[in-house]
């Protein structure tokens, strides 16, 4: 994450965060999501995070996630029940 925001190409960069919401570290990613958008290090070292990078977040529920961490960001809710088995084999055959 250092490496991608110190980057100063004006391209989008997208940083992908794929895994369970921790308790954590999930409240010290709220100042990076909130109009701040700076990660502070539990060393003291900060983070800004530039206009042109994203964060995506795949989880697979937020039973852990406060309302604060919930309100920062936006939400898609995708059943895996609806999609069934085609998208995992269209992967895995790509």
């Amino acid at each position: 994450m250092r490496q991608l925001c110190a980057d100063e190409t004006t391209e989008n960069r997208w940083l992908l965060l794929d895994g369970p919401v921790d308790t954590l570290w999930v409240e010290n990613m709220n100042s990076l999501l909130d109009d701040n958008k700076l990660l502070t290090l539990i060393n003291g070292d900060r983070i800004a995070l530039p206009n042109n990078v994203r964060l995506l977040f795949e989880v697979e529920n937020l039973s852990v996630a406060s309302p604060a961490t919930v309100s920062r960001t936006g939400m898609i809710y995708m059943d895996v029940n609806q999609h069934g088995y085609l998208p995992y084999f269209n992967s895995w055959v790509a």
